[in-house]
C-alpha cells in the first residue's frame, strides 16, 4: 500500500463541505475519492506534467534485439 506523506491544504465551499460529509455518511472514503479525481483530472487535461517516455529509435530497437539474441 502506498504511504501518503504529504499533505496540501485547500479550501471549498459550503456546498462542496456538505457534499463530502454526505459522501461519508455513506461510508465513501472521501480522501481516496479526492485522490482519485485529481488523477483522472491530471491524466485527462495535463498529460503534458507527467514525464514522456522516450521512444526507441529503428537503430536502437535492433541493437537491442540483437544484444537479447545473442545472450540466449
Amino acid at each position: 500500500m502506498k504511504k501518503y506523506t504529504k499533505t496540501k491544504v485547500i479550501r471549498i465551499t459550503e456546498e462542496q463541505h456538505l457534499t463530502l460529509v454526505k459522501m461519508k455518511s455513506f461510508n465513501i472514503d472521501v480522501g481516496k475519492f479526492i485522490r482519485n479525481a485529481i488523477k483522472e483530472k491530471i491524466e485527462r487535461e495535463h498529460k503534458d506534467f507527467k514525464p514522456k517516455e522516450k521512444k526507441d529509435d529503428s537503430f536502437s530497437k535492433r541493437l537491442k534485439n540483437s544484444i537479447l539474441a545473442v545472450n540466449k
